[in-house]
């Protein structure tokens, strides 16, 4: 089954913003989800980020929900790891 890619504006900006050789490797990974949105790489988050998964791309994350009512993938933020990476996200 495929999933549906739900990646806002402003993540795709993140994405574009990416360094040359790093983003093909990111829009890659997206894509794959569609086929498995839990892939072995990808790390389910904890506390208060329940509900969320995370696959490392180099030293950037690709932080995501799964609906699986509307067999949908939300894309909430593509960035490099640091103090912000996991807030706001809700």
């Amino acid at each position: 089954m495929l999933y549906w890619l739900d990646i806002p504006s402003h993540v795709r900006r993140q994405i574009e913003k990416l360094p040359n050789h790093v983003r093909p490797r990111v829009q890659q990974a997206i894509v794959a989800l569609r086929d498995n949105p839990k892939p072995k790489e990808a790390k389910a988050l904890d506390n208060e980020l329940a509900g969320y998964y995370r696959i490392r791309v180099d030293i950037y994350r690709i932080v995501y929900s799964i609906n699986e009512d509307t067999v949908t993938i939300a894309i909430m933020r593509v960035a490099k790891r640091d103090n912000n990476t996991y807030t706001n996200l809700r």
